[in-house]
């Protein structure tokens, strides 16, 4: 009687091996795994698409779970997405905001793998999402991706996609207040002392010498210089009216001498913008463009971020501080934010300061404040502007 043929792999890039048992195998962690009989399925057809469905459990050492078991890893940030895609359009949340979460379901999918049932997870779990975030990432990062993830949850158990909310774990928390005053105290103050900036604003050009002299008279980042409207100035009555555009909480500001004569050789030199939508804008780069966008990819790939972000102020101010030899790690442009709340901060009229600044405080005296006089921010002001200059 003829022997039998050996069976084979249907190709040589064939992910499976036909094993001795006379099963479509594999060995994963040590160990091996069947997916079929091959004399039913000498093709491989089905054992691949078994051995695809569970390859992310097997090679994570878990039991794969059933595909009816419910809601998936992929069901959650398929819809979470979504959810935050009906927001973007209708610029309720800007695209950095949305790039944000993009990069943490791509996270969570590849850490937990898109196949895992929602209901499987376990507190353990989180404890290695919160180790494979910490390798990366410093205090204040690993934080905000904390909070992105319990947001992502959240919103699974809100939507209904889940019945019961995920247990977590009492570990998947952002890192202790401890812990990030001494990140901090390790990376060094960030502000820069006058000096500094006095070099800054002789070896500057414009734009950046105006955008450094409104950091450090108005406590402006890079995206209030890179979204102001020429609109808001008044150089007539020198003030500057514009809500900052994170918290669109009304900001009222004093500019200085130095800071009107600036912002007029600005307006004077600026190159003209591309779009209308740019027209209004102060700032715009030299090919017509906002200082600070998020460019949208030309090509969409599936997984990958839709956005490109786009920061010339801190590409340009870094440049200036490399050239200074006053670069270091975690001293950028929003730096000269720091040092205006520090240094205004002595003037003892914190909430002047934060009239200013554009922060919302929350608290209860804040709902009922209309206003705040002009002369307290003029003295806020005008004790930095002496702090400065001497």
């Amino acid at each position: 009687m003829p022997e039998k043929a050996k069976p084979r792999k249907p190709r040589p890039d064939f992910p499976l091996f036909p094993h001795a048992s006379g099963r479509w195998a594999k060995k994963i962690k040590g160990k091996f795994s069947y997916f079929g009989k091959v004399a039913d399925d000498p093709e491989g057809v089905a054992a691949v698409e078994k051995y695809l469905d569970q390859r992310d459990d097997l090679q994570a050492g878990r039991k794969p779970r059933d595909k009816n078991s419910g809601p998936t890893v992929r069901d959650l940030c398929n819809g979470f997405m979504a959810s935050k895609r009906h927001l973007l359009d209708t610029r309720e949340l800007s695209p950095k905001t949305f790039t944000g979460y993009h990069a943490t379901v791509l996270l969570l999918a590849d850490h937990f793998g898109r196949s895992r049932a929602i209901a499987d997870l376990r507190p353990e779990d989180f404890d290695g999402l919160r180790a494979s975030f910490a390798k990366t990432r410093g205090p204040v990062s690993l934080g905000n991706e904390i909070r992105r993830t319990r947001t992502v949850f959240k919103w699974a158990y809100d939507a209904g996609l889940i019945d019961a909310p995920v247990r977590l774990g009492p570990n998947f928390k952002s890192p202790g207040k401890r812990i990030i005053r001494q990140a901090r105290h390790a990376a060094g103050p960030r502000m820069f002392e006058a000096a500094d900036i006095r070099r800054m604003l002789d070896t500057a050009g414009l734009p950046l010498r105006t955008m450094i002299l409104l950091g450090i008279n108005c406590g402006f980042g890079q995206t209030d210089c890179a979204t102001l409207p020429q609109s808001a100035l008044n150089l007539a009555s020198r003030w500057l009216d514009f809500p900052r555009p994170k918290t669109a909480v009304a900001r009222r500001v004093p500019l200085w001498q130095e800071t009107r004569d600036s912002l007029a050789a600005a307006i004077e030199a600026r190159p003209k913008a591309k779009g209308r939508a740019n027209d209004s804008l102060l700032f715009v780069t030299r090919f017509g463009m906002p200082y600070v966008r998020m460019k949208p990819k030309a090509t969409i790939e599936v997984g990958k971020p839709e956005f490109t972000p786009i920061d010339s102020v801190s590409l340009v101010f870094n440049r200036l501080l490399t050239d200074l030899d006053l670069k270091r790690k975690g001293l950028g442009f929003y730096a000269l934010r720091h040092t205006f709340e520090t240094v205004a901060g002595e003037a003892r009229d914190q909430i002047a300061v934060n009239a200013i600044m554009g922060h919302d405080p929350g608290d209860i005296p804040s709902l009922y404040r209309e206003r705040i006089g002009d002369d307290r921010l003029r003295a806020v002001v005008d004790h930095v502007r002496a702090w400065l200059f001497g």
